[in-house]
């Protein structure tokens, strides 16, 4: 088919556009690469000479050569009731910022999340230290040492509000690469964007074919976390209900040779060259049970 001139420069115009644009995003992945690479090279600089050098870096990998007897608290234990105590957290960086002689970290472990304070006062906690801490990126893993202090005003972002860590250790884990969005970006909810449209005040929304590409984020989010977790407990009361009224739990099988219910529409399909199809229902296997003297049977598991 002959394209019009018209045509062929349209065609050009959007092709020589997706170049520009993967150049785009090309150099700004470079710039990002570099700025990482810059702040981890002052950061290595100035633990040279710092005392403190031991509190702080990337933890070496862990080879199961011994066992530490290392506890950790989970966030979600954290309260004013542990006050004074020395704590032990591993957590992702949910966000850092640096301000002079002090940084501020927020970690999260799943739904829950606490503030992390360093101050710097060359005794618990260095230059270099601070340093390391804002140059760690969003989403790294982390182990936090420190004491649990509760602060003069609630800490309202986070969910552990009347405590946070005073930290004098910072081990990073595993060092997260640049993501395709930020949790942060992906956790707001549609009726927040909206009032900050009204406010003149512009969110990033992270779209639905941006958030599937990588899922593995975007069930980080605490809405994404909460309905699992729902889903977990719901199946779990519906277990106990039965079990307490003496039902067994069996498992039937899922790939089958033919159709197990006469007539049914099936999802049909080749298995190591021969024809198969998938169970649309375990009620053939569930009157097997019975009749094998398993009067009260039942299963939670997919049909398709």
């Amino acid at each position: 088919m002959t394209l019009s001139p018209e045509e062929e420069a349209a065609k050009a115009a959007r092709k020589a556009a997706k170049k520009a644009q993967k150049e785009k995003e090309k150099a700004e992945k470079a710039a990002r690469a570099a700025l990482r690479a810059q702040q981890q090279a002052d950061v290595a600089a100035a633990s040279e000479d710092d005392p403190l050098r031991e509190r702080y870096g990337d933890a070496e990998m862990v080879q199961s050569r011994a066992v530490t007897g290392r506890v950790w608290t989970p966030i979600s234990a954290l309260g004013a009731a542990k006050a004074g105590e020395s704590v032990l957290v591993r957590a992702r960086v949910h966000n850092v910022r640096g301000k002079g002689k002090s940084a501020f970290m927020v970690l999260r472990d799943q739904t829950s999340t606490v503030q992390v304070t360093l101050f710097v006062d060359d005794v618990t906690v260095s230059k270099g230290m601070v340093k390391y801490a804002c140059a760690l990126s969003r989403e790294s893993i982390v182990d936090v040492e420190g004491t649990l202090v509760c602060p003069e005003q609630s800490i309202e972002s986070c969910s552990q509000s009347d405590v946070e860590i005073k930290a004098w250790g910072v081990r990073c884990i595993s060092r997260a690469a640049a993501l395709p969005f930020d949790v942060v970006d992906a956790a707001r909810s549609a009726e927040e964007v909206r009032k900050g449209a009204e406010e003149g005040v512009q969110f990033v929304t992270v779209q639905q074919d941006v958030r599937l590409n990588s899922r593995y984020v975007d069930l980080r989010t605490p809405a994404n976390n909460a309905i699992f977790r729902v889903q977990s407990m719901i199946t779990q009361l519906f277990r106990e209900s039965l079990l307490r009224e003496d039902f067994v739990e069996i498992h039937t099988p899922k790939l089958l040779a033919g159709a197990s219910e006469g007539g049914a529409a099936v999802f049909r399909f080749k298995y190591m060259g021969q024809d198969a199809c998938l169970a649309q229902s375990p009620q053939f296997y569930k009157q097997m049970a019975i009749c094998s003297d398993f009067p009260r049977v039942f299963e939670v598991g997919p049909v398709f």
